[in-house]
């Protein structure tokens, strides 16, 4: 059974976002939105908790696939 996924953000498109975790005490959100310019997802994942915590990287398809995979 999965329990997250990537959601995709493009231009024209609605934004979307995955809540991946959602409790009172600990959150966290994953935003992924395609770039056309450089042909790369920009990957954003949010932590909120007693302290907040952001992460971003910008990955080809080929990194995307690899990364997903290694989780």
């Amino acid at each position: 059974m999965r329990k997250g996924q990537f959601m995709v953000y493009s231009q024209g498109a609605p934004k979307e976002e995955h809540d991946i975790i959602n409790t009172d005490d600990y959150k966290l959100r994953l935003k992924k939105t395609w770039v056309e310019a450089t042909s790369v997802w920009h990957i954003q994942i949010q932590s909120q908790s007693i302290f907040d915590n952001r992460f971003e990287m910008f990955l080809s398809h080929e990194e995307l696939k690899a990364f997903k995979d290694a989780l």
